[in-house]
């Protein structure tokens, strides 16, 4: 009798666990839509996206990159090692980024690179 209550509860809880797993974790792609909702900015502005697909969608002739969105303003072109890597930026159009004053990284616009230029000259 005793052997037969215990095999009844451990088929009891094997049959729970399923369900049990069910509701603790949800289906693979809602956790992944969830973490990409997490992921969006909310700051983005309507020319930058936070996935490669939808700026490419957004300017399908143009090349993407990743702009940072920090103080630098300096963008990533796609192979650049932090393209999609640092972290505040967003995807951009090339031509965007360069009309909202975005700027090649290693290329400063403006009177920092005329002075530093003018800095190797004089040497």
């Amino acid at each position: 009798m005793l052997k037969t209550a215990t095999v009844l509860i451990l088929f009891g809880l094997v049959a729970a666990l399923p369900a049990q797993a069910q509701t603790a974790s949800p289906h693979p792609a809602a956790r992944a839509s969830s973490h990409a909702a997490a992921a969006a900015s909310p700051n983005l502005a309507s020319d930058q996206f936070s996935s490669e697909a939808a700026a490419k969608a957004h300017c399908p002739a143009d090349a993407i990159v990743w702009a940072n969105l920090g103080s630098s303003k300096a963008y990533h072109p796609s192979g650049d090692r932090y393209y999609g890597k640092t972290k505040h930026g967003a995807y951009m159009c090339q031509k965007d980024a360069d009309q909202a004053g975005f700027h090649a990284a290693g290329r400063r616009g403006g009177k920092a690179a005329a002075k530093k230029a003018s800095a190797k000259t004089t040497h």
